[in-house]
């Protein structure tokens, strides 16, 4: 295979990636996130070390460049959707913390003053 064609299928796997990586991000599904992102980290660098600048032809050169940019802006949504996903993590984090809280406050308030062993006793005997 030669460095242009080679070229040109590690875009394409790029790309396939990217797709592959929002849909996770849509499910919410970060561990698989992961797992794409560093495949697409290995992709980067193989298409980083291809060394056939001189030997693209100026279509190639558009028609990558083209794909390229198109690329760019599918990982910006990406990364608008991570942002979004993460402020909603914290927010509900936020909010479960704040009702563990309340929930702890109401036990101690009622734990204590709902004691019914004394109740109990007190009552055993009465009926």
């Amino acid at each position: 295979m030669t460095e242009t064609r080679k070229r040109f299928v590690l875009l394409g796997a790029y790309e396939a990636l990217t797709e592959k990586e929002t849909f996770c991000l849509k499910e919410a599904n970060f561990e698989a996130v992961s797992t794409v992102q560093a495949k697409k980290a290995r992709l980067l660098s193989e298409l980083q070390s291809l060394d056939d600048q001189e030997t693209l032809e100026i279509a190639e050169k558009v028609a990558f460049n083209r794909r390229l940019k198109q690329l760019q802006e599918y990982e910006k949504s990406n990364d608008a959707l991570l942002v979004k996903l993460m402020e909603a993590n914290r927010s509900e984090s936020k909010s479960l913390s704040k009702r563990a809280n309340s929930a702890s406050q109401v036990k101690k308030a009622y734990g204590s003053a709902g004691n019914s062993s004394g109740l109990k006793r007190a009552l055993k005997d009465k009926a």
